[in-house]
């Protein structure tokens, strides 16, 4: 609340401003303009009695004088005409660019002439909208920065429902936004790729702790609950528009190229590359930290096995750019902590 006051009472003043300055210099404008106008009729009235004398002086005729006279105001009026035609071009040429640059010019090349106000109008009215866009654009940013503090928040407390995946969720997120630096994608995708892979396991809220935590190997009807985390999570994300281009890799991530993934089997160019990206930062994770199910495997060999199964179950670009990245040590696994042992393990096709 205290957030918007403010930005009220900013408003509000800047309201206050910009009305005491069109007070202040609206008056100052007129007034040139009309002393202006003054001088150029005044002047030019001196010159038509100036050709009334000379006119008297080389005895012309009536009609000599008149169209003398007429003769001088027309080419006067000719000369005000292509200055006013210049000037209008000039003004309606920086109202269609919306350029405050332009507008500042010209409210200077417009000083003294009868455009002088429109133009000074114009550069204050542009002002006015480039403050409120960047007042708009601060707001935005700050709004996107507590949204993604709350989805690491979040993403934090699902991994926190057991102590093996402590931390897989932002690991994931960081390798993803690697790979997908590292494959040329624009910035604005890479943010929407480490945003999807921190919420990639948002479905398992949906599961029982029971499962979740579950020591022993999980049964089949167990697994196929756990394999439909994936369709929760994309239910969870689906009522928040704002969320919505994230859905694809919640969703996916756990597709196959070959089509034995889930949820739907999806083949090929059929599974968006943001899945296929978290896909493969998610099994590297899986397999490099230490489960109950499995002791930590040596990210190198991690690597051959990606590899193996790049084309066939993972996207060969994507795995080609995690070698890359743990190749340069942009990517570098932290020491596991010990694996933790327990009487029965699950096979390995369940970590997936």
């Amino acid at each position: 609340m205290a957030f918007h006051l403010s930005r009220l009472r900013q408003d509000g003043f800047s309201l206050l401003t910009d009305t005491s300055i069109l007070m202040v210099h609206g008056r100052p404008i007129r007034r040139r303009v009309f002393w202006r106008v003054f001088f150029s009729l005044s002047g030019a009235s001196v010159i038509s009695l100036a050709l009334l004398y000379v006119s008297t002086y080389l005895q012309w005729g009536v009609l000599a004088l008149m169209g003398a006279i007429l003769l001088f105001w027309a080419l006067l009026a000719l000369l005000a005409g292509q200055r006013l035609t210049h000037l209008s071009r000039t003004f309606a040429e920086t109202i269609q660019s919306r350029s405050l640059q332009k507008a500042d010019e010209e409210a200077i090349r417009q000083r003294g002439t009868l455009y002088e106000e429109p133009a000074v109008e114009w550069q204050k009215a542009l002002g006015s909208l480039e403050n409120a866009f960047l007042d708009k654009q601060a707001e935005a940013s700050q709004l996107y920065t507590t949204l993604a503090e709350l989805i690491r928040m979040i993403a934090k407390a699902i991994d926190e429902r057991t102590n093996y995946l402590r931390g897989h969720s932002e690991r994931v997120a960081a390798y993803s936004a690697d790979i997908a630096r590292e494959l040329g994608i624009g910035s604005e995708e890479v943010e929407r790729i480490r945003l999807a892979a921190l919420l990639h396991d948002i479905g398992t809220l949906g599961i029982e702790d029971s499962i979740v935590r579950k020591e022993a190997p999980l049964t089949p009807e167990e697994f196929e609950i756990v394999k439909a985390h994936t369709v929760k999570g994309a239910s969870i994300l689906r009522p928040i528009e704002a969320l919505a281009d994230l859905i694809p890799g919640v969703e996916l991530h756990h597709e196959s190229l070959d089509g034995q993934g889930y949820p739907y089997g999806l083949r090929g160019e059929q599974i968006p590359m943001m899945a296929r990206i978290i896909a493969v930062a998610d099994s590297f994770d899986a397999m490099t930290t230490s489960r109950p199910y499995q002791a930590a495997m040596d990210p190198e060999y991690v690597l051959e096995v990606l590899n193996r199964l790049s084309v066939k179950r993972y996207d060969a670009s994507a795995v080609t750019a995690l070698i890359a990245l743990v190749r340069r040590g942009k990517i570098v696994v932290k020491s596991p902590r010990p694996p933790v042992s327990f009487p029965q393990q699950r096979v390995l096709s369940e970590i997936f």
